[in-house]
């Protein structure tokens, strides 16, 4: 291995989705990264409904940025559940634990995982990321089932990159758990940008570095009623956004709207030689859901 990093579950945002009939993994969380790249989201943290399966969120792999100035190991994420600009690249491999205390509407706690690599170069040509997510440990789904997810991104700088991307483009099932209601959406495309402005000179300084992200998505990025309300069509776009404030080296404070929903919660990386992330976070704060959730995700990736 040439090169040992972190990567947070997360989204957002990002790679590996899964759809669950009540559970959400944490996907596409997000990072700041390490020697060459700063990385990105991910956010596993995925919604999910009483009745129909909503994808959750794949295992976002450390979504890369080359700073100079950014030599620390292991460094905390900026995105939640929202699929951010960055993504993994140079045969980077990830992975991505996630639990939810309970899922949406229901009062069953549940968990999921996420598995992938990133391909190419997005600094010199084109980033490419394909992933698995594992939609439920059998609380929600047979455990295993889940959907296959892949992201293209280009770094137009150090700071700033775009992505596409398309989530449970390929659905798997396994036999087992309750299995309730079927997959709804079945796709969720997006578009996203992230931008990160330096506003300290050092990155061990405090609230050096202020991630934004702005994007555009389908299906699970759709408002709750129109995904799920009886003879309601989960076709056209909608707005998503997160905001990720380093407040320290190992802690970063994330606020985000999935287009459903409000989430805020914290990513850190307590260990500065060892490429773990964890994000523990609050989804539905406010819009879609029966109140507050708590969720709490951890990732870490290799470079070969």
């Amino acid at each position: 291995m040439k090169r040992l990093l972190w990567f947070t579950c997360c989204s957002i945002q990002s790679l590996v989705w899964t759809t669950a009939a009540q559970a959400t993994p944490i996907s596409e969380s997000a990072y700041l990264p390490t020697t060459k790249v700063e990385n990105v989201p991910t956010n596993l943290l995925a919604q999910v409904t009483p009745s129909a399966e909503s994808p959750s969120t794949p295992p976002s792999p450390p979504e890369p940025i080359v700073t100079d100035d950014y030599k620390l190991p292991t460094s905390p994420g900026f995105s939640i559940f929202n699929p951010v600009g960055f993504g993994a690249d140079n045969n980077t491999v990830f992975f991505s634990v996630s639990y939810q205390k309970r899922t949406r509407f229901t009062q069953i706690a549940d968990g999921e995982a996420g598995f992938g690599i990133g391909l190419g170069d997005a600094y010199r040509s084109l980033g490419a990321e394909l992933s698995y997510s594992i939609n439920s440990f059998g609380s929600s789904a047979g455990f295993g089932s889940g959907a296959f997810n892949i992201k293209l991104h280009k770094r137009l700088s150090e700071d700033t990159s775009v992505a596409v991307g398309w989530n449970q483009f390929l659905q798997v099932r396994f036999k087992g758990g309750p299995n309730l209601g079927t997959d709804f959406p079945s796709n969720s495309y997006y578009v996203a940008g992230t931008k990160i402005f330096r506003t300290r000179a050092n990155a061990d300084d405090f609230f050096s570095r202020v991630a934004v992200t702005g994007g555009v998505g389908s299906g699970v990025f759709l408002r709750f009623d129109r995904t799920l309300s009886p003879g309601t069509s989960n076709s056209g776009l909608n707005a998503f956004g997160s905001v990720g404030v380093r407040v320290a080296r190992p802690v970063s404070a994330i606020l985000e709207w999935t287009g459903q929903d409000l989430a805020a919660g914290l990513s850190i990386a307590p260990f500065e030689n060892f490429p773990l992330v964890i994000t523990p976070a609050i989804r539905d704060l406010a819009g879609a859901g029966d109140g507050a959730r708590f969720v709490v995700g951890s990732s870490v990736a290799f470079n070969f």
